[in-house]
């Protein structure tokens, strides 16, 4: 997807930031970065966040890969109070975005949340203050980034910054997860190709590459500390079936809470959910099949200050939560990918008090892995689908919006959208505002889509190389941080001492499998003078209901 920049409206975009250099010596700008930091609350940065603030005061395109919890907002936040002109900050997450805008409201630091929710006089309310420029901090995702009104905003306030979080997903998920992702180094550059800061928890160096490509960045300064943190305990416990059940439910007894279990599927969310309730563990879900208003009020008891429930969740939880004294996290199946698995596992002990990773692994989660991929990946045959269509366009000498492509192609528009993403990359269209404008001759388009299916080969390819990793971390005999800051292309450093490897504690005594006394049933409430409260009435257990394996 990267092409190459005007050099006149980078040096034009870098002039914006350019009084922030000029004006000031060392001395004075590292005051002023002092004091924008304490502004925010911030008594002291990291190294590495005062690297990444200077990189992009200077203009530099930076990329930062810090695990979770090193504070990276703060490499756009403090920036975004000292340059001239807005900073733009691209993120996947509505509620991370609500939730920056509002923290950052109370400190008044200039800001602004432009997403798909504000709309009437509260968006051109909006619209007009960023047409007025200066510093300010403008919060949006990757679909408003491309909408009709905002573009013009941007363009007269002149932009002199932009982030881009949870940059990972570009890689890992932008071709099934947010097609919008995949357009954001050609609306960037749209922008006028302003400094560009990526940041993301985890990339190991194909991800890394990957997104220098994405986004078009220009000899980014790579900023990277090792994914594993030395106040978490990662184990991993080969066990299926009702094993892996006992092994869940005996773990969440014992281990302190608050905590964060992932599942693979939304139907394990619901049964494991249902059986931390039946032993007595307070419980939350969250999946993407459950209605908004429902994860939303589960998100918001799980988050309280105070509160030692647990999460059961699927991967859709998670992404910018703030929740510092996590104890634990663990996964109840493999995840597709060690990227995502360090990402979650890293939500536990933001706090830097120990806290523990653990991972249950059964050769049958790769099986799970698979059959989701195959559903969500694009197919060969969708793509040649598009490209038939284009071609009836482009013989018609006509140029479709995507509702009109995805109806002539007969798949969703999403999907449409997707691989869409995947074409302009190959210079065969491009965007021109809401209609599409096809750049290849009618009667070679659609050979030249088909031939663009190697592209779902190499997918299919990194999938499986994944989903190796997992298996071959999960089995390593090795210390588990070791193992990991190697597949993340960092240095071996010395063993953890923390990991179960390092603690000689791989496997597990016979009676941790044996199966749990099951809890007794609440007997019903009675009322006054010893009569079954209404609640009771009417409660028997159905005959034959199954119990949880491996329960008594």
């Amino acid at each position: 997807m990267a092409r190459a920049v005007d050099p006149p409206a980078r040096k034009r975009a870098r002039k914006k930031a350019a009084p922030a250099r000029r004006a000031d010596a060392p001395e004075r700008r590292a005051a002023a970065v002092a004091e924008a930091a304490r502004r925010l609350g911030i008594e002291r940065l990291h190294p590495e966040q005062e690297q990444a603030i200077a990189a992009a005061l200077d203009g530099r395109d930076v990329l930062m890969v810090l695990p979770t919890g090193f504070g990276k907002s703060a490499c756009y936040q403090v920036p975004s109070l000292l340059l001239p002109a807005p900073t733009v900050v691209v993120s996947p997450l509505l509620a991370l975005l609500r939730d920056q805008h509002e923290k950052l409201l109370a400190r008044d630091v200039p800001c602004l949340r432009i997403d798909g929710t504000l709309r009437g006089r509260a968006r051109a309310a909006a619209l007009e203050r960023l047409r007025a420029g200066g510093p300010l901090l403008v919060l949006t995702t990757p679909e408003t980034l491309g909408a009709a009104d905002l573009a013009p905003a941007l363009a007269a306030a002149g932009v002199a910054l932009v982030a881009v979080d949870e940059a990972h997903c570009i890689s890992e998920w932008g071709y099934d997860f947010r097609p919008a992702y995949l357009r954001l180094g050609e609306r960037i550059r749209a922008l006028g190709a302003p400094p560009l800061l990526a940041l993301t928890a985890t990339a190991s160096e194909r991800v890394r590459t990957d997104l220098v490509r994405q986004l078009g960045m220009r000899d980014p300064l790579v900023i990277a500390a090792s994914p594993h943190r030395a106040n978490l305990a990662f184990d991993a416990l080969p066990c299926s079936g009702s094993r892996r059940l006992r092994a869940l439910v005996r773990l969440v007894k014992r281990l302190r809470r608050p905590g964060i279990v992932y599942c693979a599927t939304t139907r394990e969310v619901d049964e494991v959910q249902m059986l931390l309730l039946r032993f007595g563990v307070p419980a939350h879900r969250y999946h993407g099949k459950m209605r908004a208003a429902d994860r939303t009020a589960e998100q918001e008891k799980f988050m309280r200050p105070g509160r030692h429930d647990v999460m059961v969740a699927t991967s859709a939880f998670g992404l910018g939560i703030d929740k510092r004294d996590v104890r634990y996290v663990l996964h109840a199946q493999a995840p597709a990918s060690l990227e995502q698995y360090v990402q979650e596992a890293g939500r536990a002990g933001r706090d830097g008090r120990q806290a523990h990773a653990i991972l249950l692994y059964a050769e049958e989660d790769r099986a799970v892995h698979e059959a989701l991929l195959a559903k969500s990946r694009m197919r060969p045959d969708q793509l040649a689908r598009v490209g038939k269509a284009l071609a009836v366009w482009a013989r018609a000498e006509r140029s479709p919006d995507l509702e009109g492509l995805a109806l002539s192609a007969e798949i969703g528009e999403r999907a449409t959208d997707a691989l869409l993403a995947v074409i302009a990359d190959a210079g065969l269209v491009a965007w021109q505002g809401t209609e599409l404008e096809i750049l290849a001759a009618a009667d070679t388009i659609e050979a030249q889509v088909r031939s663009l299916a190697s592209r779902y080969e190499t997918l299919r390819t990194q999938d499986a190389r994944r989903l190796d990793a997992v298996a071959a971390y999960a089995n390593a005999t090795e210390c588990r941080a070791i193992w990991l800051r190697r597949y993340f292309g960092e240095e071996d450093g010395p063993p953890c001492g923390r990991c179960d490897v390092c603690r000689g504690r791989s496997g597990r005594a016979e009676s941790f499998w044996e199966p749990l006394e099951r809890p007794p049933t609440p007997g019903p409430r009675r009322g006054r003078g010893g009569r079954r409260g209404r609640r009771g009435r009417g409660r028997r257990k159905p005959a034959g209901a199954a119990r949880p394996p491996g329960m008594r």
